[in-house]
């Protein structure tokens, strides 16, 4: 069984120009567009394109979109405002009658034309994939085609609540309800029709009966939208009677009123007369197939009564009904092929019925059956347009790609208005989050944690006596050149002994003896700097007992470092040093996750853009009304990086809690006490030992410099003297012979040489006492200062070659 379909007629329009008057206003808001010609000439294109598409999807989609495109423009720009220097007129042809022209300047006349095509080509392809699905007998495209006619149910729905005071007849309210309602009884229908095909062994009589009855009723409301005057036209009133399905309105009502829920619309004398047989034709149809639910309950007189009410409804569809039917523009075969075999299917199951019951049955026969025992079954329910997945696709592309930063002033009002609220989101989490942490330090720096803790299990570790790296390290060097140094210190010696005996065997290197005697206090001065007691223990090396001693905590104290181990402590020292160590872990832990959540907190509060979401709702609700209801719905996206947060502090604070107990535990442990004591003596001597072996280093290089310089020095003094000596010699035997001294003349006496002093020998010559001598000063020291070590005295022969 099949049916014929009626498809709602689009209405036509006229072309117009968005481009200049969007420009405009744009230019005037902005000062510049250039970044928004390719959206304004892409969407004047598309008002172009959708005039002639057809009913598929590609032709859905653009209308769709320039839907999409015009709830857009309408929420960003103030059209009164676009409208002001040269109005916009929009053209639109009537739907019914072709030659009718409406024409206004409001962008709402334009929005409910394009949904009132979107959903006449809805029913042009409900249509065509019905036609496709009878010829393939494939049960999706029925799917199919019932799914769009509840779509284009639910467009001429949404025409109807949200554009009023229409100035075309085909989009009065009257109109449009009566389209949704033809829709949803030809979905009823199509969904009947296949269960009625589908049940080929009558297994579904009673679930058939209801559906017919729910298809009539949807039929009828229909045929009763339309003015009993249009029905006289077309000799269809007549044929009409008052039916049981519906409630007839009051006489009383006001004629106004009547006239105000009739089809205003001019239309097509075929579909008076298809909505009419459609109503009646499934009204026999719900007796016919509850007469067979009768039968096969064996209730044979109140079946033959049913079906002699099937019969009487389809004799009562008279032929000026069926030739009304015929003149449609369509086929509607399918319409008059049903009428036929449904008559003669009645008429042979009466008479095959009615012989069994005279013959067999004698039960009593029925006389003014109804269908008021029988409840109707409703499957046509209109999809909202919000709902239909092609056009919320399409709004999501459109709300990013067209006139994507076109913001209207209002909306940075609320915009800024919203930011403040994030701002002191954050503010108060970072306050929240900054206390936390400080708190938590504080609290464990009260503890002395995690030092101390660290110091415990450093010094339980059998290794107890290493010697700090930087400290090792400065000791091999002083070693590795103690042997140089001694060198050099002997060779000193040597050098100066015999330039004082050669001034001693040459009277004209007396002027010597000055420098000699200046020489040799730098040398003394130069000998104070080194702690001779220190320097004999660092010279062995730091792997020497002698120097591993210098960082030995006090041998007085109980239980040294190195008799502590955690292998001597017991099972429950252990858990409780891994108690606390798994609590610090978690301290640590938390604190990390602390920060990526305040990071993602941040991040995701700069990145949150709602001018979308405020643009939606500025036109249905008031700035308090988003203030007081979006803008907390909005924040509650944060929420559970706060209440996150939240979470991670709580359970900081109670883990410093119970860390608290378990690290006085600890500390109460006698071992752990001593060990404390222990490690206190050893670090005292590490910090005294490591601060006086670095100021020995910085005395030893300067010493050791110092030594080099004066063995250079002694060496270019031993030169000097040669070449006096060798000079003097040749002077000798060039001068002519001198004369005679007379007798009463003195002869020349030589001055006395400066006392020997001994420098710089060997360790015999060094004293304990002489190494206590504290540092020197280093600065300033010159060369007319004898008593003081001056570093430059040592360049005086290079300072003379130079001169």
């Amino acid at each position: 069984m099949k049916t014929h379909l009626i498809t709602i007629p689009k209405k036509k329009t006229e072309q117009i120009n968005w481009v200049k008057p969007i420009n405009n206003y744009l230019l005037s808001i902005y000062g510049n567009t250039s970044t928004y010609q390719n959206d304004l000439t892409s969407f004047d294109k598309l008002r172009e394109d959708i005039r002639g598409v057809n009913a598929d999807n590609t032709g859905l989609k653009l209308y769709f979109k320039y839907y999409s495109q015009l709830e857009i423009l309408d929420m960003k720009i103030q059209f009164s405002s676009l409208n002001k220097s040269k109005r916009i007129e929009f053209v639109w042809h009537d739907a019914f009658q072709n030659d009718i022209i409406h024409s206004q300047n409001s962008l709402a006349f334009e929005k409910a034309n394009i949904l009132f095509n979107i959903a006449s080509l809805l029913t042009k392809y409900s249509n065509n994939k019905y036609i496709e699905s009878s010829a393939n007998n494939d049960k999706t495209l029925i799917a199919e085609s019932i799914n769009v006619l509840k779509q284009a149910a639910g467009i001429y729905d949404f025409i109807n609540e949200n554009f009023l005071h229409a100035p075309s007849d085909d989009l009065s309210q009257s109109t449009i309800k009566f389209l949704s309602a033809l829709c949803l009884a030809q979905c009823q229908e199509i969904f009947t029709l296949n269960t009625i095909n589908n049940d080929l062994n009558q297994s579904k009589n009673s679930l058939i009966s209801k559906l017919c009855k729910s298809t009539s009723i949807l039929y009828e409301e229909c045929y009763q939208m339309i003015s009993n005057e249009e029905k006289e036209d077309y000799k269809i009133v007549d044929d009409f009677e008052k039916d049981e399905f519906l409630n007839q309105p009051d006489q009383e009502e006001e004629e106004e009123e009547k006239k105000s829920k009739f089809v205003t619309a001019q239309l097509d004398s075929s579909w008076i007369s298809i909505l009419y047989f459609k109503f009646q034709f499934y009204k026999s149809l719900a007796f016919y197939f509850n007469a067979l639910q009768l039968e096969t309950n064996r209730k044979y007189g109140e079946s033959i009564g049913f079906l002699n009410e099937s019969k009487l409804i389809l004799d009562d569809i008279s032929s000026s009904t069926i030739k009304a039917i015929s003149k449609n523009s369509g086929t509607v075969y399918e319409i008059l092929d049903n009428f036929k075999y449904q008559k003669d299917v009645v008429n042979i199951k009466i008479n095959d019925l009615m012989k069994d019951n005279d013959l067999i049955y004698h039960d009593l026969i029925l006389k003014n059956a109804n269908l008021n025992q029988l409840s109707p079954m409703k499957i046509a329910k209109a999809i909202p347009l919000n709902e239909m997945e092609t056009f919320k696709q399409i709004s999501e592309q459109g709300y990013s790609n067209f006139l994507n930063n076109v913001i209207p002033i209002n909306i940075h009002e609320l915009s800024s208005y919203y930011s403040e609220e994030k701002s002191q989101l954050l503010r108060g989490e970072i306050d929240y989050f900054e206390s936390s942490n400080e708190e938590s330090k504080s609290f464990l720096d009260s503890l002395n944690l995690p030092q101390t803790f660290d110091q415990i299990k450093q010094s339980l570790l059998q290794d107890n006596d290493e010697i700090p790296f930087e400290v090792t390290n400065k000791i091999d060097e002083i070693s590795l050149k103690n042997n140089e140094l001694k060198e050099l210190e002997l060779s000193n010696f040597n050098m100066k002994k015999q330039i004082r005996d050669q001034i001693s065997q040459n009277p004209q290197l007396n002027h010597i003896n000055k420098v000699l005697y200046d020489a040799t206090k730098s040398d003394e001065k130069l000998m104070q700097l080194i702690d001779r007691g220190l320097y004999e223990i660092l010279s062995k090396g730091p792997q020497s007992n002698e120097v591993k001693n210098l960082f030995k905590p006090d041998q007085t104290l109980e239980n040294p470092i190195q008799e502590i181990s955690l292998l001597d402590k017991d099972d429950s020292q252990e858990k409780q040093i891994k108690i606390i160590e798994n609590f610090l872990q978690d301290l640590s832990k938390i604190n990390l996750t602390k920060h990526q959540t305040i990071d993602k907190l941040k991040k995701m509060i700069h990145s949150d853009d709602i001018s979308d979401v405020l643009i939606l709702n500025s036109r249905q609700k008031s700035n308090n009304e988003i203030k007081t209801i979006i803008f907390p719905q909005e924040l509650n996206k944060f929420k559970p990086y706060t209440e996150k947060l939240d979470s991670l502090i709580s359970m900081s604070k109670i883990i410093l809690k119970d860390l608290k107990e378990q690290w006085e535990i600890l500390l109460k442990d006698p071992e752990i006490k001593n060990l404390q004591k222990v490690t206190t003596s050893k670090n005292k001597k590490i910090i005294e030992n490591t601060q006086k072996i670095n100021q020995f280093y910085e005395n030893w290089k300067q010493y050791h410099n110092g030594l080099k310089k004066g063995n250079t020095f002694y060496k270019n003094l031993q030169n000097h003297i040669t070449q006096q000596l060798n000079q003097n010699s040749t002077q000798l035997y060039q001068q002519p012979p001198l004369p005679q001294k007379q007798p009463s003349q003195q002869s020349y006496q030589r001055p006395p040489l400066p006392p020997l002093k001994q420098s710089m020998t060997n360790s015999s010559h060094w004293s304990q006492d002489s190494t206590r001598s504290s540092t020197p000063n280093n600065s300033s020291l010159i060369y007319d200062q004898p008593s003081t070590y001056d570093p430059d005295m040592y360049d005086f022969f290079s300072k003379k070659s130079g001169k």
